[in-house]
């Protein structure tokens, strides 16, 4: 009598599950690379660079405004 194996997965099914695997670990490495790029340049010093300081304010009071007149008051 024939020896017969146990069921075997096809092939086709085997080299596509790995294609698919490999697939995604492009997609998880191209995506790390990308977001390390971009956090790369958002360093503070390259977003915000130093300009000049601001000027100082004024130490002297500001200028009086126009005064309301005083509403007249009635007693109680």
């Amino acid at each position: 009598m024939a020896r017969t194996t146990g069921h075997r997965t096809n092939p086709w099914i085997a080299f596509i599950a790995g294609a698919v695997a490999m697939l995604l670990l492009v997609l998880v490495w191209m995506a790390w690379d990308r977001t390390r790029e971009a956090t790369s340049g958002l360093r503070a010093d390259l977003a915000f660079p130093h300009g000049p300081s601001l000027p100082s304010l004024p130490t002297t009071p500001p200028p009086e405004g126009p005064k309301l007149p005083q509403l007249p008051t009635t007693p109680r």
